[in-house]
């Protein structure tokens, strides 16, 4: 089971509006970075894709700016 969940993941990444709802809100990445416990440098990674947060931290993140995790982040195909 676990093999084809991984095989599964392999085509599949995680995006994210993150950066789009944080700046609707009018909060800044230091701000959302102190509230969620993470560095500033860590919301600047996951805005820019380059870092998939935890579940732990997805979820400080949607609790942070009250909005459901599902409209931060979701699963979309590789382009590979």
């Amino acid at each position: 089971m676990m093999l084809s969940i991984l095989n599964i993941m392999e085509h599949k990444s995680v995006g994210n509006n993150l950066k789009e709802i944080r700046s609707k809100l009018g909060m800044t990445q230091a701000v959302l970075a102190e509230q969620v416990g993470v560095a500033r440098v860590s919301i600047i990674a996951i805005e820019n894709g380059r870092f998939i947060p935890t579940i732990e931290t997805a979820l400080r993140i949607s609790q942070a700016l009250n909005v459901p995790i599902e409209k931060i982040f979701w699963l979309q195909e590789n382009n590979k």
